[in-house]
């Protein structure tokens, strides 16, 4: 399914110092994801990541313009797309074969479809053989596959993903990549990813967008000219990360110097950029 943000802006109330103000979030902004397209929103706090992915979720609606899919107009919550969050948001009353089947079971799919297609996905995250186990016997790591496998389960034309991996360690989140990835090339649903995370919007995306400090804008659009399956540790990747990271480094600085005490600069802040990078984690 094709996307297009047309125009898109949106304003939010808010009280500082007693005194209620209008915050602009997001600027005018226009864009289209291709169908079947991975397409990552990095940016740094505050500007309008999730409001955009809200927006196609049909979660909230614009101040202005309109966002359409397969050309028609966004308003409300619908089947076609579907959303996984930083929190997994498992019914602990439930096994994890039954949180998977739970959605399929509103479509009113009959039993015997519903479990084949819950372990079909619980396969895809390696996990069919905790199907019987409760959702508190589990990782958070865990929990979030299964989160991932209800999603994809249900079989959407979009999947949007909010900083899902951003609560997990590195090691899961590699992991997760991994099967993500390798999920979405067998699919090839369109995903919409947003994340702070420059090197994992690198590797798992077919283009990048860039977002300036609030009001959100474009500052970039970037393809990512490399294959699927990719490399983490490739020169590729790292070169690829390499040549975005000023213009988001930018936007971050242009944040903290409204954020941080007086006496804040942006060198406070080179050797954590030099750590992440030892890391293999960029911004």
């Amino acid at each position: 399914m094709d996307i297009e943000f047309r125009n898109i802006s949106k304003q939010f109330q808010r009280v500082e110092g007693g005194v209620r103000q209008t915050f602009q979030a997001l600027s005018p902004i226009s864009f289209r994801i291709e169908s079947g397209e991975f397409f990552a929103i990095v940016g740094p706090s505050g500007c309008g990541k999730s409001t955009l992915l809200n927006l196609l979720a049909g979660l909230e609606v614009p101040g202005s313009g309109e966002v359409l899919a397969a050309g028609k107009s966004v308003r409300e919550p619908g089947p076609d797309r579907m959303v996984v969050f930083q929190e997994p948001g498992l019914m602990p009353w439930m096994t994890v074969r039954k949180n998977v089947e739970y959605g399929l079971k509103l479509r009113g799919l009959d039993r015997t479809e519903r479990r084949e297609r819950a372990m079909r996905y619980l396969r895809k995250v390696h996990l069919s053989r905790f199907a019987d186990a409760m959702p508190h016997e589990l990782s958070g790591g865990m929990r979030q596959r299964v989160s991932i496998a209800r999603a994809f389960a249900l079989e959407p034309k979009v999947l949007l993903m909010d900083e899902p991996f951003s609560a997990l360690d590195s090691q899961t989140r590699d992991l997760l990549h991994d099967e993500l990835q390798q999920i979405w090339q067998e699919t090839r649903t369109t995903v919409l990813f947003v994340t702070h995370n420059l090197a994992e919007a690198v590797y798992l995306a077919d283009r990048v967008l860039i977002m300036t400090a609030a009001p959100g804008s474009i500052k970039k659009i970037a393809r990512v000219p490399y294959s699927h399956p990719r490399e983490k540790n490739s020169t590729e990747i790292t070169d690829a990360i390499r040549a975005l990271h000023d213009d988001i480094k930018e936007e971050v600085n242009r944040v903290a110097a409204r954020e941080m005490d007086p006496e804040w600069t942006p060198e406070d802040s080179k050797k954590r950029e030099r750590d992440s990078f030892t890391l293999g984690e960029g911004i």
